[in-house]
């Protein structure tokens, strides 16, 4: 009797490669291996994971809203809080938790304070090279979302009046009027990816392959348009 599963989630295909530590290529899979059973044991480091993937428009996650720009970037970049995912967690239940800020407050109705985790890194390649992540990327991030007249997303965050830098770790939103939204909104995986400065000053944008260089777990190593994009384990 064939006891193969027909079908895995992606997520679940995400979670069991970031716990292995592998290579990712998104091209298509159509029916996992046996190794993908429950008998196969704990996870090894390395490997290679082929997931079903998309041929993006272009790789700026804040001049599209295109789908496909936005789940092929959510390997490389990292948003300051996220939704939590899991086994334990209902379908249909958007829990906010921490992701690049440790935590946040909200000392009135239109202010907002996030702190951010010390010592998180861009990914190792220039014009970055490895450096820590720091409060001014964070307003740089969503200064350019705020102004950037292609964003077709910018109306998500239209309350916002600025952000700004408190310390090296603490970035502050201000709000033009009360928003309860405002960290939900920033879980969104849909262009809220915190971007380095360095990447849009040297190339004007994040359109090609090539810029997309984020503090998420997977470098984007390779892309070969119509055929496959390949992410590496950060």
């Amino acid at each position: 009797m064939d006891t193969t599963p027909k079908s895995l989630s992606r997520r679940h295909l995400l979670q069991a490669g970031l716990a292995a530590g592998v290579t990712l290529s998104t091209w298509p899979l159509t029916r996992p291996s046996e190794s993908w059973g429950a008998t196969a044991g704990p996870p090894r480091h390395g490997g290679i994971l082929r997931v079903w993937g998309y041929d993006p428009p272009h790789f700026d996650p804040q001049l599209t809203i295109n789908g496909k720009t936005q789940n092929t970037v959510s390997f490389v970049y990292s948003t300051l809080v996220q939704y939590k995912v899991g086994a334990d967690v209902q379908p249909g239940t958007f829990t906010v938790e921490p992701h690049l800020a440790e935590r946040w407050e909200q000392p009135d109705d239109t202010t907002y304070i996030f702190h951010l985790r010390q010592g998180v890194k861009w990914h190792n390649k220039p014009p970055v090279n490895g450096r820590e992540l720091v409060a001014e990327d964070v307003k740089f991030t969503f200064d350019r979302f705020l102004t950037e007249p292609g964003n077709a997303a910018r109306y998500v965050l239209e309350p916002v009046d600025r952000v700004e830098v408190v310390d090296r770790y603490t970035v502050k939103f201000l709000l033009k009027e009360p928003f309860v939204w405002l960290v939900n909104v920033l879980a969104n995986p849909l262009s809220m990816w915190i971007i380095a400065p360095e990447v849009v000053e040297k190339y004007g944008d994040l359109k090609k392959a090539e810029h997309a260089i984020g503090t998420g777990p997977f470098l984007l190593e390779r892309y070969e348009p119509n055929v496959k994009t390949v992410f590496k384990r950060n």
